[in-house]
Order: structure tokens, then C-alpha cells, then sequence
């Protein structure tokens, strides 16, 4: 408890501090004017106190859900991605803020304003050291908010993964929104060097497997590369880097053409997940690519 106040404390120096102090300019978001349309964002100005950072997350998410007013889409979550450590003053702030009932109010009344529907199991979440940060809706740098809609209206969601550059054992995997964890790999029971030996459930054909040259490109993967699990909380596929991949040069990479995503997320760190979306290719090593799509299917 102290090191919370101590945290929240460090906060509220850094946010109060005088005009002359070495503070690099955050941000902050006006109110709009009667028919200007979105709010306006100031350049010149940090955030004060508290209540000017709910203020502009508030704004980040109304601007994420501007396209689903009157849609048949349902908001399972809203996820905060932080570029920061998970006992960064930034994280501790937008902590309180998520952890507050008036806070939670507010987000819903904004979806309400909105004629945006979202589930009785909405939840808040924080992602720190997220790759995401730059890349979702912007609150401060290095901070951005991101609104979930994988379920939408239908009871249960499942994922499809396809191929297009590699060779897999199957035509075509399809992921289920359970507890179960989905690893993504070379050969179907490999044995990873001074590890143990695991399942593959998303299985490229292996030259170990088979002797032939069309299965030479999945040298490219790793066999133990990374796995995909379905956060019940988010309502959501995530992927994590594998644990076993030890070696920082294989790489993993997303990309969302669909989105106008060309610049792409790298993981590189195995405790921070990337959040799949519908049309998601995940390229392994530049050369070997799976395919991620939504499912939805109905009880």
C-alpha cells in the first residue's frame, strides 16, 4: 500500500509540476465546441492533474468505437497499452483510473451515447510493455487505448488458421475459445534441445518428418515458435512469443493489410502477447506465414 501511494504520489509531482520544469509535452484533449465534431487536441500542454488524463482516455475510446453506433457488434473490453514497465508511474495512474467505479461509469455512458451495446462481463485491462502502444487509439505517448469487439453479438467465438507460405500437416486449424493453449511449431512432437518434448497443435511438416524438398522452406520456423490462447476476460486470441524460442534472432512478426497495418508488431518478448484480429497474417522469419481469422458461431 505504501508503494502504491508512493507511486501515485510521483504521479501527481510529475503531472502538477510547475511550467518551467523538464517535462516533455503530453497531449491533452479539449473540449469539443458546439459542432466541431471530434475534440481537439493541444500540443503545447501536459496533463495537470487525474482527471485531464480520464478526460482524454474517455476521448480514445469514444473515438474507437465512432464506426459501431447502431452496429450489431458488442464491446467485450477495452485494453490500455502501455510501452511502460508494469511499476512505471504511467501504468500505476491509468491503474487507479480502470480500478475506479466512476471511471468504468463513464466509459459506459460514452458507449451509451454512442449507441454502442457491451457485455455484462466488460472488463478494463492494462498491458504493460505492450508493442501495441503506438499503434492503438493515442491518450499520451506511450499510452493508447484499444476497444475489443471478437465476440459481437454471438455466443462463441472461434478462430481459423491457414498457411499461405509454409507447408502445415493439416489444410487448416480451427482455434476454440477455451483454456486450452495452441503451440505453433516444426514437426508434430518435437523435442526441443536441452527441453522437453512437446505437442505441436499448429504442426508444419518437418524435414525430419519427411525427406523432401518441398518441406525445406519450414526450416524457417522454429520448433517451438509460439502459441495462441483465447483470453476469456478480453473475450479474445492472443499469441505469445514461445518461451523456448532463446535465440532473439527468429523472429515474429503481425500485420493487418486489411487495417492499413503495412508497418507490423514484433514480438520479442514471451511474457507480452500480441491481441489477434480477424485477418491477422503472422509471418514467422520473414518466410513462413499463418493466417488468423474470426469465427463466429452461434450457440
Amino acid at each position: 500500500m505504501n508503494w502504491l501511494k508512493k507511486k501515485l504520489k510521483q504521479f501527481s509531482d510529475k503531472l502538477n509540476a510547475d511550467d518551467d520544469a523538464e517535462i516533455s509535452p503530453v497531449p491533452v484533449q479539449e473540449k469539443a465546441t458546439p459542432n466541431s465534431g471530434s475534440p481537439a487536441i493541444k500540443k503545447d500542454r501536459s496533463f495537470h492533474n487525474i482527471e485531464e488524463l480520464k478526460e482524454v482516455a474517455i476521448g480514445a475510446i469514444t473515438s474507437g468505437i465512432k464506426m459501431l453506433g447502431h452496429s450489431n457488434s458488442r464491446i467485450t473490453g477495452v485494453a490500455f497499452h502501455s510501452r511502460f514497465a508494469e511499476s512505471a508511474i504511467e501504468n500505476v495512474a491509468i491503474k487507479t483510473l480502470i480500478d475506479d467505479p466512476d471511471f468504468l461509469k463513464q466509459v459506459k455512458r460514452a458507449f451509451k451515447s454512442k449507441d454502442v451495446a457491451y457485455t455484462d462481463d466488460f472488463k478494463l485491462e492494462v498491458l504493460h510493455n505492450s508493442p501495441l502502444s503506438d499503434k492503438v487509439t493515442k491518450i499520451m505517448d506511450g499510452l493508447g487505448a484499444e476497444v475489443l469487439t471478437p465476440g459481437q453479438t454471438l455466443k462463441k467465438v472461434s478462430a481459423r488458421v491457414v498457411a499461405t507460405e509454409g507447408i502445415t500437416w493439416e489444410p487448416e486449424y480451427i482455434l476454440e475459445s477455451s483454456n486450452k493453449n495452441y503451440f505453433i511449431g516444426r514437426c508434430k512432437d518435437p523435442k526441443i534441445e536441452n527441453g522437453p518434448k512437446i505437442h505441436n497443435d499448429i504442426a508444419f511438416v518437418g524435414i525430419e518428418e519427411k525427406d523432401e524438398e518441398q518441406y525445406k522452406i519450414n526450416n524457417y520456423i522454429s520448433r517451438a515458435h509460439a502459441n495462441i490462447i483465447f483470453d476469456k476476460d478480453l473475450g479474445a486470441f492472443k499469441i505469445y512469443r514461445s518461451k523456448f524460442l532463446n535465440n532473439p534472432s527468429h523472429k515474429i512478426k503481425i500485420y493487418n493489410t486489411s487495417q492499413n497495418d503495412y508497418a507490423g508488431v514484433s514480438l520479442s518478448q514471451a511474457a507480452v502477447p500480441h491481441i489477434l484480429k480477424d485477418g491477422d497474417s503472422i509471418c514467422f522469419n520473414d518466410k513462413i506465414v499463418l493466417e488468423f481469422s474470426i469465427i463466429d458461431q452461434k450457440m
